[in-house]
């Protein structure tokens, strides 16, 4: 065997990186040695695979899971690329960065019994995949928004054959994991109510969710039982004018506040509550300019509008495709850290959606909000009286 001669690792200055790999080889396996595994599952399949809860954050193997979740693998090992079918970043462990397009971030990695893991945070914040945690048994699950159970349901399912994965185990100190942190979305409907407002509120009450209903001061008049009904189950109640014609409601700044001061009195006759929230008919833009809002919204009214348009009233037969662009503008608010405001409408075809779009915000972690009096407003003038 030839003598190993460090010297001419010296000469060829390579002492430097060579230790450089080492202590980082050797940071690897110890963040490696002190991680706990915990089954993961994909929509509504239990994987084999596992991932890893380490320093209070879940990390998952960069090959396997990207296998599974139908993401490329590519690059080197010094430069893996992720790419998806829209979005692609570069992994670089040896420098615990991440490069996505221009922008060079931080991202802690290890090695796992030879595997490359990543923080599952990294799937969520550049490929849009949902991300839910149960620490009960444990188990973390990636979602695409092709599921169909909930979390609950997927966890009921497989509790036995999870719990049967303990035994036998050596008791492990338990280790804490960061939650899923909640993030607050408000639904609104419009128009209502109708003769389908209490099969909307017993979709939410099956989600233990909640909404904003911008109601209508004739329909209020006509099903003053559902407004109680939802008022009384922590729903919000909101003002959406009397006429929902364009020309008489914005006809002038008077028309607009004496519509919206009827719409409240219709409100307060039915349940005995008055509200400050109003919604204007087609949204505030372009019709609801500086005159209307200073003389309608100096009388203390609230405007919302959005900023996820369903388009249910447009696709009131092609649910899955208004499922898809709820759950896409959604996605891309999370991105840019805004709180979605959903525009949907109290309609029998809104029933075919609900439910669908509910079960997968639960599973991400979603908890569904009702707008307040005193929350700052949401408009297209970004006008926070």
């Amino acid at each position: 065997m030839k003598k190993f001669d460090w010297r001419n690792v010296w000469k060829k200055g390579s002492l430097v990186a060579l230790i450089a790999v080492l202590l980082l080889t050797a940071a690897q396996r110890t963040e490696a040695a002190g991680a706990k595994q915990v089954p993961l599952g994909y929509n509504d399949e239990l994987t084999g695979i596992k991932a890893e809860i380490n320093g209070g954050s879940l990390y998952v193997p960069l090959r396997e899971t990207s296998q599974q979740l139908h993401l490329k693998v590519g690059g080197t090992t010094e430069k893996i690329v992720l790419e998806g079918s829209k979005h692609s970043i570069v992994i670089v462990p040896g420098k615990q960065q991440a490069i996505s397009g221009s922008k060079t971030v931080a991202l802690k990695t290890y090695v796992s019994a030879g595997r490359t893991m990543i923080p599952i945070s990294l799937l969520k914040g550049t490929f849009n995949f949902g991300i839910a945690y149960d620490s009960s048994v444990p188990l973390v699950r990636i979602t695409s928004g092709k599921q169909l159970l909930s979390l609950q349901s997927f966890v009921d399912r497989n509790r036995a054959v999870l719990k049967g994965e303990d035994r036998g185990k050596t008791e492990e100190k338990p280790q804490t994991v960061k939650p899923v942190s909640a993030k607050p979305i408000y639904l609104t409907f419009d128009d209502g109510p109708t003769a389908h407002t209490n099969e909307l509120l017993d979709i939410l009450q099956k989600y233990e969710a909640k909404g904003t209903f911008f109601m209508l001061g004739p329909n209020i008049a006509s099903y003053p039982k559902s407004v109680k009904r939802l008022v009384d189950s922590g729903n919000s109640a909101g003002l959406h004018g009397m006429t929902h014609v364009k020309d008489k409601f914005y006809a002038s700044p008077a028309s607009a506040l004496a519509e919206m001061k009827q719409d409240n009195e219709m409100l307060y006759k039915a349940v005995g509550v008055k509200t400050t929230l109003i919604r204007t008919p087609y949204g505030s833009k372009p019709y609801f300019k500086q005159a209307y809002r200073d003389k309608v919204l100096s009388s203390g009214f609230r405007l919302w509008d959005w900023n996820v348009d369903s388009e249910d009233w447009k696709y009131q037969t092609d649910h899955a495709k208004v499922v898809r662009s709820i759950l896409d503008q959604i996605d891309t608010l999370e991105q840019q850290g805004t709180v979605p405001v959903v525009l949907m409408h109290d309609q029998k075809a809104t029933l075919k959606v609900l439910p669908e779009v509910l079960k997968t915000l639960k599973s991400e972690g979603f908890t569904f909000e009702v707008i307040g009096q005193n929350t700052t407003p949401v408009n297209f003038w970004h006008d926070k009286r």
